[in-house]
């Protein structure tokens, strides 16, 4: 199962689900390789590498054999990673075949769901196999349990917007979202599998070739990312296969959409032209499908105190119950009359206290009824009947319309002694491809030795600036700007069938 020639391997576990199929054409496209997926269904993983279902013989789903594909094609004029991609079935119930999974790997990137039952089953196995560890999820009881077991806390290095500064910020840690806990992983596991088909987003990942800026090195220079020599000499990875000590290990959770870019993106916020930051309004949603295991895990965050319902974070605390939820309300940026219920996540809090904000008000957007009502009825159900309705009225609410997933942060504050308003407002065709896009960036950090031993948060060690600049040239996001002031909703044309 090893990839000879001296290459990075990176594994992607869950690799056929809607945040695992991204994470593979985004990973190819930046050139990297060779690529090990793995998943439940041989078949399915079989099809991204293009072997189809008639692989070779062998290769059964119980075994955790490994089935060579084709090469990673050459992207944007950089050399395709040396060897080939490898098929793995992989059951996370056996053991022996997620050890064999991860053994010879540099890094794994788990995209597999739901987080909230998975836990630390595959980071284990990564670190057990001396990989370094990417994770889309990742939430408290992860980090709890890998403290336990003796993984010590990386040093926080908080990177902002470029020429800010880290303003002071402290570790974070990573605050599991009531939006979607998971990161939206599918795990390709029994889940619908709604893999992306967006156009990718060559040439700001890890070829070093994009504009200054855009890298996590500081520098912009060309030569620090996948470029077809294996990393040698970037860190840790390129020098001894990730390093089999503890010392050497680098584990990066929430590295998706939320937790991971819901923190970014209010960083890099808070770096444009304030001198201090009073008020965070956060509104994030749309008409976005649930994956089958986004679903549980969105379940597991109502009552497993990921975040608490109606609170609001006033005068430097937490206020519970101190909001309510809107319906038929127009919300600056979203189109028409949507819903807005109200909560404060963990990772909200955490970074309310780093930055300082005295007052922080958060939503999940619903643009839709069908949704909503479905949450009201979910405290009756069991966790698995509840997940399947989210899944079944999310895609009735879809039906016949353009989905969208949009995050709109207004910050309300000073700069010159003068009350200053700016607004980021970011949007894609479905919050998947986020995910996949903070997860690809994580891995390339991590890669390339930008990232500390130990324990971290995607939203401590990544740079905000540099992926605020790495989105503006992602195909899959639509709009990403910053603007002073509260401007008006933005039109969104449906779809019709």
């Amino acid at each position: 199962m090893r990839a000879g020639r001296g290459a990075p391997v990176i594994a992607v576990l869950g690799c056929y689900g809607a945040v695992g199929g991204a994470v593979v054409r985004r990973l190819r496209e930046a050139g990297a390789g060779p690529l090990r997926l793995g998943g439940r269904d041989l078949d399915r993983v079989r099809a991204l590498i293009g072997t189809g279902s008639g692989g070779p013989a062998g290769a059964e789903a119980a075994t955790g054999g490994a089935v060579p594909g084709a090469a990673v094609p050459d992207v944007g004029g950089m050399e395709a990673g040396a060897g080939a991609d490898e098929a793995v079935a992989v059951d996370l119930r056996d053991a022996a075949a997620l050890a064999a999974f991860c053994e010879g790997c540099h890094v794994v990137v788990n995209c597999a769901g739901p987080s909230s039952r998975i836990l630390d089953t595959v980071a284990r196995a990564a670190l057990a196999a001396g990989a370094h560890y990417v994770d889309v999820a990742g939430d408290a009881a992860v980090r709890d349990r890998l403290a336990a077991a003796g993984l010590p806390a990386g040093s926080t290095v908080h990177r902002g917007s470029r020429g800010q500064g880290s303003a002071g910020h402290d570790s974070a840690g990573q605050g599991s979202a009531g939006h979607d806990s998971a990161g939206q992983g599918s795990d390709g596991q029994g889940s619908a599998g709604q893999g992306s088909d967006g156009q990718g987003s060559a040439g700001h990942g890890f070829d070093g070739q994009g504009s200054a800026g855009q890298g996590f090195d500081g520098r912009g220079s060309a030569g620090h990312g996948f470029d077809g020599r294996g990393f040698a000499g970037h860190g840790s990875a390129g020098r001894s296969r990730a390093g089999r000590d503890d010392a050497g290990r680098v584990v990066v959770l929430a590295a998706g959409m939320m937790p991971g870019l819901s923190a970014l993106l209010p960083r890099h916020l808070a770096g444009q032209g304030f001198d201090r930051v009073d008020r965070l309004t956060a509104h994030v949603g749309g008409v976005d499908r649930f994956t089958p295991a986004a679903a549980l895990d969105y379940v597991a965050s109502l009552s497993d105190g990921y975040a608490t319902p109606l609170a609001v974070w006033r005068g430097h605390q937490v206020i519970p119950r101190a909001s309510r939820p809107r319906r038929g309300v127009e919300l600056p940026h979203f189109p028409g009359r949507v819903n807005a219920y109200p909560y404060l996540s963990a990772e909200a809090e955490r970074l309310a206290r780093s930055l300082g904000f005295a007052e922080v008000e958060w939503s999940s957007v619903f643009d839709g009824e069908l949704t909503l009502a479905a949450l009201a009825r979910l405290h009756d159900l069991d966790a698995d009947t509840a997940a399947g309705e989210l899944v079944r009225t999310s895609r009735l609410e879809a039906f016949g319309r353009t989905p969208y997933f949009q995050m709109v942060f207004r910050m309300e504050g000073e700069a010159a002694g003068r009350p200053v308003t700016r607004t980021l407002v970011a949007r894609a065709a479905d919050s998947y491809e986020l995910s996949a896009a903070v997860a690809v960036l994580a891995a390339g950090a991590v890669l390339r030795g930008l990232v500390r031993p130990g324990l971290h948060d995607a939203a401590d060690v990544l740079d905000a600036g540099a992926v605020f600049q790495a989105l503006l040239d992602d195909p899959a996001v639509t709009r990403l700007e910053v603007v002073d002031g509260v401007a008006p909703a933005v039109e969104v044309e449906e779809g019709v069938l």
